[in-house]
C-alpha cells in the first residue's frame, strides 16, 4: 500500500515477526471521500495564505487534527452562530468536511461571505438527492444510522419535518403511519443492521422504497473484518473513539467473537496482552492515516 502527501507515508504490509504474525488487512484506512476531502485541504493550504477553517472538525481523528492546526487551520462550531460567522476574517476560506451539512447550514455560509469548498463526499451527495427526491415526492424519509452523527443531521437537511433517524427496531414505532416511506441508510451502517431494519420496516408499510446507499468501500472493509476474524486470535482495530465507521468495525469484529481492542495511537498497545496471541489482525476506520497504521504495526513487531 502506497500513499503519499501530508497525511500518509509509504506503508508496508506484511509484518512477520518470529512469534506472531501481523494480517494488516487490504483496505484499511482512509477512505476515498476523506482522500478527497484532505487533498483539497492540502492544495489550499498551500495556495493560500488567507485564514482557512472547517465546517467542524474535518475527519474523526485527533492525530490528523492536530496536524491541520499547526498548519493553521480552524475548526468551526458545527453549528456556528451567525455572529460567528459575521466575525470571520476577510477572505476566510471554508471547507465543508465529507460528512456534508445541511442545505440550510450551507446557505448561511454562503451569506457570512466566505469561500466554501465543498469536500462533501461524492457517494454522500448522492444519498442528500435521494432524500430530496423522496420528500418532494410526499415521502416520509427513514434514515437508517446513527443518532446525531454529522453525516444523518445533514441528511435531515434534505426532508425538513418528515424525516426520521431509525437507529433500532423502536425507532420504527415512532413513525407515523399515514404515508408511504423511502429508506435510506446511513453511508457507513453495516451489512446486518441494514437488513435486520429494512425487514421490519417492509412489514409495517405496503408502499415502501428500499435504496441501499450503504458505501461500498466501508462494505468491502466490514466484510473484510469478518474474513480475518475467522483467520486470527485478535484484532486491533485503529481510529479515533469518536468516529462512527470504526466503532461500528471494532463492534463487527467483537460480534465475530474474537477480542477485539479499538484504539486510537500504537501508545494503547501497551495495555494489550499479546503472550497468547499467535495471529493478529489488524484493520482501520476510514479516518486512519496510514502513518498511524504503520506505527501500530511497527509496535506490534517490536513488542512480540
Amino acid at each position: 500500500m502506497q500513499k503519499n502527501g501530508v497525511f500518509g507515508q509509504a506503508l508496508t504490509t506484511n509484518y512477520e515477526p518470529n512469534i506472531m504474525k501481523i494480517i494488516l488487512a487490504k483496505n484499511a484506512g482512509f477512505c476515498w471521500g476523506v482522500k478527497r476531502v484532505l487533498k483539497l485541504t492540502e492544495e489550499k493550504i498551500a495556495k493560500s495564505d488567507t485564514k482557512i477553517f472547517t465546517h467542524g472538525q474535518l475527519i474523526h481523528n485527533r492525530e490528523v487534527i492536530r496536524k491541520l492546526e499547526e498548519k493553521g487551520v480552524c475548526a468551526l462550531p458545527e453549528n456556528a452562530s451567525d455572529n460567528c460567522l459575521n466575525e470571520l476574517p476577510e477572505n476566510s476560506s471554508i471547507i465543508i468536511r465529507a460528512h456534508g451539512i445541511p442545505p440550510e447550514e450551507q446557505e448561511k455560509l454562503s451569506i457570512a461571505g466566505a469561500e466554501i469548498i465543498d469536500g462533501t463526499c461524492p457517494h454522500v451527495v448522492i444519498i442528500q438527492k435521494k432524500v430530496k427526491e423522496a420528500f418532494l415526492h410526499h415521502r416520509i424519509v427513514l434514515i437508517l444510522g446513527d443518532k446525531g452523527h454529522a453525516e444523518v443531521i445533514g441528511l435531515l437537511g434534505y426532508c425538513p419535518g418528515e424525516g426520521y433517524v431509525i437507529s433500532d427496531e423502536n425507532d420504527i414505532e415512532k413513525v407515523p403511519k399515514n404515508k408511504p416511506v423511502t429508506i435510506v441508510a446511513q453511508s457507513t451502517l453495516d451489512k446486518k443492521t441494514f437488513d435486520k431494519l429494512t425487514k421490519i420496516i417492509k412489514k409495517k408499510w405496503n408502499d415502501c422504497h428500499i435504496i441501499d446507499t450503504r458505501c461500498d468501500a466501508t462494505t468491502r472493509r466490514q466484510d473484510e473484518a469478518i474474513e480475518l476474524c475467522g483467520k486470527v486470535d485478535a484484532m486491533i482495530i485503529i481510529g479515533g473513539k469518536n468516529s462512527a465507521n470504526t466503532n461500528r468495525l471494532a463492534q463487527i469484529c467483537r460480534n465475530e467473537g474474537v477480542p477485539s481492542y479499538h484504539i486510537e495511537n500504537a501508545e494503547e498497545l501497551q495495555e494489550i496482552k499479546f503472550d497468547k496471541i499467535k495471529n493478529v489482525g489488524v484493520t482501520a476506520g476510514a479516518s486512519t492515516p496510514d502513518w498511524i497504521i504503520k506505527s501500530v504495526i511497527e509496535e506490534i513487531a517490536k513488542i512480540t
